[in-house]
């Protein structure tokens, strides 16, 4: 079997884009390699993989979880079933930050609350080499940040902790920049959620309690104990209500706040300052 002729018996399978990344990731080519090797000949054992991925995607498992593999902000991230796949309106937080940053002076120290993949503070660190603190409650997601540090370049000015929100983060510690990607998904809307989703992506990383903000509520509560003078806070929700509610939050401590759209005008992220 040649690949041609799994492009041929599979392509009203799944989608064209799925079957190419699964027959990339399987046989390690890129995308483009595969289009001028199409009569390469494919090994019983790499035909039989690239069905049983096939059998993973029609099942609804996000094809991130398959290749092992999502792009974010033009670096391509490990990703497994620990962490969230990186979604591309979270950009929008550090397009946000690397705003913020470059109007610090000095050495400026950022906090990526929630980090997951650590796809934000990794980012961060990378493009402005802040001292960054990735932080999550999951130590396999931290397992995962780690080692798309590695992979990236970034671990040597990248500090790692396993905290449930600032419980384990020295009281001493304070921030300019503080990002929180939490988790934010109220009940109706995880009721309503379609079923890859809640089936494959961690639950711990969606459901965000009944409202869908009340982790964001600790969260804030924690603030003024972590966030230096003249620091900035930024906060991705997800909807027009669960932001009224985080501005509230924020705006009864006394920040300033200020809201930034996603590209379907939907209300995205929250800066305070």
């Amino acid at each position: 079997m040649r690949i041609r002729d799994i492009f041929t018996e599979k392509r009203d399978i799944i989608a064209p884009l799925d079957l190419t990344n699964i027959v990339s990731y399987t046989l390690s080519l890129s995308k483009e390699k595969i289009f001028i090797n199409l009569d390469r000949e494919v090994e019983k054992e790499e035909a039989l993989h690239i069905d049983k991925l096939i059998g993973e995607r029609k099942k609804g498992k996000p094809l991130a979880y398959i290749v092992k593999s999502k792009e974010f902000f033009s670096e391509v991230f490990h990703v497994d079933q620990h962490v969230l796949v990186p979604r591309p309106e979270t950009e929008i937080l550090v397009e946000e930050a690397l705003r913020i940053i470059e109007n610090k002076p000095g050495t400026v120290r950022v906090m990526d609350m929630g980090t997951g993949s650590g796809a934000i503070g990794i980012i961060l660190a990378k493009k402005t080499l802040c001292e960054t603190f990735c932080v999550d409650i999951s130590l396999d997601a931290l397992r995962v940040a780690k080692r798309n540090a590695k992979q990236l370049g970034t671990k040597n000015n990248i500090n790692f902790v396993c905290s449930n929100l600032f419980e384990g983060i020295k009281e001493d510690r304070r921030f300019d920049l503080i990002l929180a990607n939490l988790p934010y998904i109220s009940q109706q809307e995880w009721n309503d959620l379609a079923e890859d989703v809640k089936a494959f992506e961690p639950r711990i990383a969606l459901y965000g309690g009944e409202e869908g903000v009340e982790v964001y509520a600790r969260f804030v509560a924690g603030l003024p104990y972590y966030l230096k003078k003249n620091g900035h806070v930024l906060c991705e929700i997800g909807s027009n209500l669960q932001g009224r509610k985080v501005r509230n939050m924020l705006e009864s401590l006394g920040f300033k706040t200020t809201l930034k759209t996603d590209l379907s005008g939907r209300e995205r992220v929250i800066e305070g300052a």
